[in-house]
């Protein structure tokens, strides 16, 4: 039995279309100094992966000044946190987010927040 060629491109493109996709990150100062970064808590979500960097753009998938596995949900929510760093308005934080999710890892690149 042949499959068309259009078929195995329909099947890919819904299963594709299945495919999970990391939520945007919320990014929130903290008081007096600090950030954090999150995204909620989804079943079969087993590690939520932080790289950043304050001020200078990320090369490519670098690590970055903070690069942390968190590897439980808090209040609902997968949550790096930085309780260290003074921020004032206009730094810029770039970074990216890596999720493993049933057993399979998904990332988020290119992240940017400039704090108020």
């Amino acid at each position: 039995m042949h499959i068309r060629l259009p078929l195995v491109f329909t099947l890919l493109l819904v299963v594709m279309s299945w495919a999970y996709e990391v939520p945007n990150a919320r990014v929130q100062k903290l008081s007096p100094n600090g950030f954090e970064v999150s995204i909620p808590d989804d079943s079969g979500i087993s590690l939520f992966a932080f790289h950043g960097k304050l001020n200078e753009k990320m090369n490519g998938l670098e690590a970055g000044t903070w690069s942390q596995d968190i590897t439980r949900s808090e209040g609902g929510r997968w949550t790096f946190r930085n309780t260290n760093t003074p921020l004032k308005g206009g730094d810029t934080l770039y970074f990216w987010t890596y999720v493993l999710k049933d057993g399979i890892g998904y990332r988020q690149d290119n992240g940017v927040y400039v704090f108020p």
